[in-house]
């Protein structure tokens, strides 16, 4: 087996030194097509954080991370609290304190991206109240979480 394994590695490695004699032919011809098309060189698309992109992140996120809890009755808690707080807005402020973002955590910049805004929020309802069903329900009551 190691001498078939040697064979084709040998084979691969005059292949492709046939092909490309030197390192700099391997670079030049990688360069002349990566040039083509110039315009497309270097350009990275930002993603644009509707408000159904955010809950579908915070929708995986949960399912990924907190498999304790029930992934659709506690999203179900979670969209309505952050549905009340923010509308799901990642740029929401709050004018009366230094609330910010989707959870309105207190703290938040407003560089702060919308998946590390849901990360911080899932991560605060799980350490202050285990979950969000019982965010949601201390919502309800004192207006606030």
């Amino acid at each position: 087996m190691r001498r078939k394994l040697a064979a084709l590695f040998s084979w691969a490695l005059t292949v492709s030194y046939a092909i490309f004699p030197t390192q700099s032919h391997a670079m030049q011809a990688a360069e002349q097509f990566l040039d083509k098309d110039e315009s497309q060189k270097n350009v990275q698309k930002e993603i644009i954080w509707t408000k159904s992109l955010s809950k579908y992140y915070a929708k995986a996120l949960m399912s990924a991370q907190y498999e304790q809890w029930d992934t659709k009755s506690e999203f179900r808690a979670l969209s309505k609290l952050w549905g009340k707080e923010s509308a799901w807005d990642h740029t929401a402020d709050n004018p009366k304190s230094s609330a910010y973002g989707i959870p309105q955590l207190l703290g938040l910049e407003s560089n702060t991206p919308a998946p590390e805004q849901i990360a911080r929020g899932l991560a605060y309802i799980e350490h202050r109240y285990g979950k969000p069903s019982v965010a949601w329900a201390h919502w309800r009551k004192h207006g606030w979480y």
